[in-house]
C-alpha cells in the first residue's frame, strides 16, 4: 500500500500528456501484485483433477495457515495430485477410502469416521498419489496447511488446551500440530480458561453455542454447522473465555493447535 501511495502522489505531479501512460503502468503494477499473491497461495492448495470441483473452497486464510474444504463423491477418485506437506486434515463427513501410489493399490475400503484427523507430508506429483471414495456417501474434509514462512520463523503454543469443565481427547500430536476433540453436551460449558496460542476450531456436529468473556456474554445461542471454522488468537492473560452449549443438540468440534 505504501508503494501505491507514492505512485498516486507522483501521478498528481506529472503532465497530462503522460498521465495515460502512467495509469497503464499503475494498472500493470496492481495486476502483477494480485497475481503474485494468488501464486503464493496456490502452492499451499490441493487440486483434485478428477472432481467436478477440483479446487474445492478456500474457507480461511491468514499469515499462518490456509484452510481448504474438499468433497469427494461416492465412487469418485480424486485424480493424481501432489501435496505440499505440513498438512493436517479433518473429516467433517467421513467414509471409506482407497488409495494408490505409483499407480498401485496401497489400501482399500479403510474407514475414517466423522471428526477423524490425519497428517499429510509432502508428496511430489511424480509419486502418482491418488485417493478414492469407496463408500456410498460423500466424504467432506478440511485441510489445514501451514505456510512455509511461519514454519521457518515462528513457533506457536506447544501446550495442549485444557478446559476446567470438559475433558478433551487428544487425536493427533506431531512436531507441527496438536488436534483435540471437544464434546459439549446440552447445558455444558467449557469452564473459564485463558486463551493462548494459535488455534483453529473446526465444527463436526453443530448446534447453538454461546460465548463469555470474564463471565459476561459475548454472544448467545449462535448457530454453528458442520464445517464451520474459527481462528482463535491469543488474548490477554487478564481475561478468561469459555463457550457453552445452550441448545438441545450435542456439539462436537476439533481444536487444532499450531505449534
Amino acid at each position: 500500500m505504501r508503494r501505491h501511495g507514492v505512485l498516486l502522489r507522483n501521478y498528481l505531479e506529472i503532465s497530462k500528456k503522460n498521465k495515460l501512460a502512467f495509469v497503464f503502468i499503475l494498472l500493470v503494477n496492481f495486476l502483477f501484485a494480485s497475481n503474485s499473491n494468488s501464486e503464493n497461495l496456490s502452492k499451499y492448495l490441493l487440486n483434485y483433477p478428477n472432481l467436478d470441483d477440483p479446487d474445492g473452497e478456500v474457507i480461511f486464510n491468514n499469515e499462518y495457515a490456509v484452510l481448504q474444504k474438499l468433497v469427494v463423491g461416492p465412487g469418485e477418485w480424486e485424480g493424481v495430485h501432489s501435496h505440499p506437506g505440513n498438512q493436517i486434515y479433518v473429516h467433517i463427513k467421513g467414509g471409506y477410502w482407497s488409495g494408490r501410489m505409483h499407480d498401485e493399490l496401497e489400501y482399500e475400503k479403510e474407514f475414517s469416521p466423522d471428526g477423524s484427523v490425519g497428517w499429510m507430508g509432502a508428496i511430489p506429483i511424480e509419486d502418482r498419489h491418488d485417493s478414492g471414495n469407496s463408500g456410498d456417501t460423500p466424504i467432506e474434509l478440511i485441510y489445514v496447511t501451514l505456510k512455509q514462512d511461519i514454519i521457518e520463523k515462528e513457533r506457536g503454543d506447544t501446550e495442549l488446551q485444557t478446559y476446567p469443565s470438559v475433558n478433551l481427547e487428544l487425536l493427533f500430536d506431531n512436531h507441527r500440530f496438536f488436534a483435540q476433540k471437544v464434546i459439549l453436551n446440552p447445558g455444558e460449558w467449557e469452564g473459564a480458561h485463558l486463551q493462548t496460542g494459535r488455534r483453529i476450531s473446526i465444527v463436526i456436529k453443530g448446534g447453538l453455542i454461546s460465548s463469555k468473556r470474564n463471565g459476561e456474554y459475548l454472544f448467545r445461542e449462535r448457530k454453528i454447522s458442520p464445517g464451520d471454522v474459527e481462528w482463535i488468537e491469543s488474548e490477554s492473560p487478564k481475561d478468561t473465555f469459555e463457550r457453552g452449549n445452550e441448545g438441545k443438540e450435542t456439539i462436537e468440534y476439533v481444536l487444532v493447535t499450531i505449534k
